[in-house]
Order: structure tokens, then sequence, then C-alpha cells
């Protein structure tokens, strides 16, 4: 049925454009690595229009200028999903740092890091600390550490948490209410994507965001004639344009004027790849950053392409490991060979476990656990696994296996107590030091410059960085947390894990040091 006629002279003239430039080129995109959400990073810290006001420290004039506001008001930088009390962290925990300062900080924190570090991040990105102090002489400010508190969960995967966040906060700024949508698209939950959008006051300031969400709304007649105004004004690129234009009109309606595009570059925005997706054109996530991974899960989607997804979004925290191994054990293995092979592996050693068979679970898990770590899926595999294996008398190799993933769960410490000294190795004997928070070099030995860096962080002498004492005494305890992840979450610098295993446990964060040292040593990689 024919429903519009309106774009057809646009859209031919967009198509002609569009095959002159660059695909995506309107993004600001050329040829970046699809390992960056390139869309995150247009806006960064630049004031974004309709920003909540900040009221600046006084700069001089009316000195006696005093602003007031309720005792229990919460400034949305402060929004959170638990309170600090519960991740052993002080309300005050940003202390007299910049907001500024600690946006950028997030923003470099690595989205690919040891399993310890990424927890210890989400801590601090989604627990209800006190609201940081503006930025010194902005008379208004973007919500930049909101964002970047937004944008580096959405980096890391964690759209369910970002969701969440800004559900809590139910802001009216356009900038907070488009993350959402975009958290929406990825989602594939547009239900839930477009009400901020369509919310008028203040209007939204997306002409793209607003014609696809009063399409799905039925809104036809208003979405043509918004995307008719956004194209003469210049407002929106050709390529988004073409795309919109396809979702909003049969293609009928428009004959020989739509020409199909190649994909964008670099990485595509939320509802570029959704409507590539609507438009049946979809770009395959496996290519995309992780956030995009959640699309794969729906249930129209191949099994194997849910287990692949499943697979990144468990590595990078952003998955329950229940959720992979049901999956895994949804029925038997397609085919053999490459992630076949390991499902077949895992699906063994579940069975094995459940029926507590020891025999069967060590055979299982001497053959899987090679294929658990080519998947960098240990931390996950100890999860499901770990404590049942440490708890049956496997065979010494199994049993071997089963004492290092045991501490990669949060028994390691009494996973080590459970080692007897009498019959351990020396490296065996080293990991289980570092669990307890002892000196390692005085119960064992283990190569390797990691391991020589973790005996000293651990040892009687620390190597805590240059003025760090100094810096804690002015309350900086979160702008320290914050550079130190940034450092152990970088490549493998045995100098650099030293002072940040040693930063670590100064800043009371024991817990932490002693899994991101365990983690350095069995999972023989950086993230």
């Amino acid at each position: 049925m024919v429903r519009r006629s309106l774009l057809a002279e646009s859209v031919r003239a967009l198509a002609t454009v569009a095959m002159l430039c660059p695909a995506g080129a309107a993004q600001g995109q050329s040829g970046s690595p699809l390992s960056a959400i390139d869309w995150l990073r247009q806006t960064g810290t630049a004031p974004q229009p309709g920003a909540y006001p900040v009221t600046p420290p006084s700069t001089g004039g009316d000195t006696g200028a005093i602003s007031v506001r309720a005792l229990d008001a919460l400034r949305p930088e402060a929004v959170g999903l638990y309170p600090a009390a519960r991740v052993g962290l002080p309300e005050g925990l940003w202390g007299p740092t910049a907001a500024g300062t600690l946006a950028d900080l997030i923003l470099d924190l690595p989205a690919d890091m040891l399993p310890a570090l990424r927890d210890l991040s989400l801590r601090l990105l989604l627990a209800e600390f006190n609201a940081p102090l503006p930025t010194s002489g902005a008379a208004s400010a973007s919500p930049d550490f909101l964002l970047a508190r937004i944008d580096k969960l959405v980096e890391f995967g964690a759209l369910d948490q970002a969701a969440a966040l800004l559900d809590t906060l139910d802001s009216r700024e356009p900038v907070l209410r488009l993350r959402r949508f975009d958290i929406g698209l990825l989602l594939g939950d547009e239900h839930a994507a477009c009400p901020p959008v369509l919310r008028a006051d203040p209007p939204i300031g997306d002409d793209a965001a607003l014609v696809f969400c009063l399409s799905r709304a039925g809104e036809w007649d208003t979405a043509d004639a918004r995307l008719s105004a956004a194209i003469e004004a210049g407002r929106i690129d050709p390529y988004l344009a073409d795309l919109l234009a396809q979702f909003i009109n049969d293609e009928e309606s428009l004959p020989g004027a739509v020409t199909l595009l190649p994909p964008p570059a670099g990485t595509p925005d939320p509802l570029t790849w959704r409507l590539r997706e609507a438009t049946g054109d979809a770009i395959p996530t496996l290519g995309l950053p992780v956030a995009y991974a959640h699309a794969d899960l729906r249930g129209t989607i191949g099994w194997r392409a849910q287990i692949e997804s499943a697979e990144r979004l468990v590595r990078a925290g952003a998955l329950s490991p229940n959720r992979l191994l049901g999956l895994y054990t949804e029925r038997r293995a397609a085919a053999s060979g490459g992630i076949w092979e390991r499902v077949s592996a895992v699906q063994a050693l579940d069975a094995a476990v459940r029926a507590n068979d020891a025999d069967a679970a060590s055979r299982a898990l001497v053959a899987a656990w090679p294929l658990i770590q080519a998947g960098e899926l240990e931390v996950a595999a100890a999860d499901l696994f770990g404590r049942a294996l440490t708890q049956m008398p496997l065979a010494p190799d199994a049993r071997r296996i089963a004492f290092r993933m045991g501490l990669l769960t949060n028994d390691y410490e009494l996973v080590a107590l459970g080692l007897d000294p009498a019959g351990a190795n020396p490296e065996d004997a080293f990991l289980a030091a570092i669990a307890r928070g002892n000196d390692p070099a005085q119960a064992g030995e283990m190569p390797g410059e990691l391991a020589e860096a973790a005996a000293l962080a651990f040892g009687p002498e620390p190597p805590l960085p240059e003025g760090l004492a100094d810096r804690l005494s002015q309350g900086r305890l979160g702008e320290e947390i914050l550079r130190t992840l940034a450092d152990l979450g970088g490549p493998g610098d045995p100098r650099l894990l030293a002072q940040g295993l040693a930063a670590l446990r100064a800043m009371g964060l024991e817990d932490s040091a002693r899994q991101v040292a365990l983690q350095s040593l069995l999972l023989e990689r950086r993230g």
C-alpha cells in the first residue's frame, strides 16, 4: 500500500549524494576501529543542549550570593542503583576532585580489563556517592560526569545497568533521554526507547530519533513531514535520511529512488544499525562493540549466534554465566569443531558435576579446560563449577585445575586455606599465599615478571606510587582508584602491576588487590 510520496524527490537527491560520499561520513567516521564506540565519543565532555544548570563556585563579584536547595535534594550526578556502603566505599568517595576530571578518568578506563578490575569499575559507576564538585569556573555544565558513567557502562556492555540508572533518574535533559533511546535500540526494546524521545518538554533536538519514534507510534504524516523538513534544512545526513525514508515508506512508493547503501564506516550508531536491520539489511554484531551483542540473544536468532554473543557478553561481565550455561545445554551440539567442541565439553562437565561423578568430572574437566581457556571463559567456568569441583575427590591433574579454578572464584581465600602445604607444589603455594594476603615469596615460587611484581606488592616493602599518601590525605580516594584502574587495565607492565596492587591495598581494597593479582597470574592475559 502506498502511504507517502512527499519524500520522493528528496530521497532521489540524497541517494545520489550518498553514492558520492563515503558511507557514514556524516557521522565523522573515517575507518576508525570497530573496537571503539564512535557514537559515544561524539558528545564526550562537550556542553550539550538543555544541560542541567550547575551553580559554580564564587569567582569574584557578588561574593555574598548563595545558592539554596533542599537538604535531601539529589543532584543528578549522585544517582546510583545501591548505596555506597553496600560496596564498602565511603559516600564522599569523590572528595574535592572536580566532576570534569572524574569524567575524563572514567572515559579513559580500558574497556577490556581483568574481571576483578571490571567489577571494581562497575562498583564505582553504579553506586550512589555524593555528587562531585562542579568543574571550577563553569557557569553552566552538561551532565559530563553522569554521561561518562553511562557511556562507560555501555562500552562495558552493561546496558541493563545503564538503562536502570537513567530510568531511576528519569531526567528531562535531552542528552540523557537520547542515551536512553540508544540503549533501548541496542537492547531491541523500542517500547522503552521511544517515550523519552516523544516527550515534548523540552524538545529532544534530534530529528532522526524523533522521526523513527513517530513512525513507531503510527504517526506517519508527522514523521514524513518532519523528515522532509530536516532534509530541506540540512539537519540530517543523507545516509540516515535514506534509511529513514525506506523505514517510513513502502518500497513501491519510491520506484527506483532508493539506492541500497554499503555499511557505514566504523561503528554505526544504534539508530543506523537498527534501521538497517528493520529494512532487511542487518549488520552482523560479531565485528561490532560488545554492547551490540545483546541483540543476538533474542529468540529469533540462530543458536550459534546466540552462544557467540553470550560468550562475548560473559567475557565482558555483562551477562550471567548461568545464562551462557543455559544456552550451552539447550540442545545437543549441532556440529563438531570450533565452538561446538567447547559446547560439547561443557555439556559433559555439567552432566558429570550434576551427577556428582568424580571420575567423569575429572575426565571432563581435563578435556574442557583448554577449550574454556581458548574462549577466555575461565572466570565464568569457575563461577559455575569451581565450588563443586573443589569438593570432589578428583584425579591429580583435574584436582590441580580445580584448585586454580577455585582461586578465580569469590571463595578464593577458603580454597587457599584448604591447600595441603606438605603436598603443594611451589607455584600453588605461591598463589595460595597471595589469596591469603601473605608474602608469597616466603611460601613458594612462581616464574615470570608478573609473579615478581605480585611478590613485591604483597611483600614487606610494597612499592607505593609516589605521592599517594598525600593525595589520599586530601580526600582524593575516588580519583586515585580510577587512576589505579587505568594503570592496571593497560598493557602488562610489571612495574605498574606492582604499584597498582600496592595502591589498592593501601586504599583498603584488599579483596580487589588479591583477585587482580591471582587473575594476572592465572589468566595469562591483561584483559
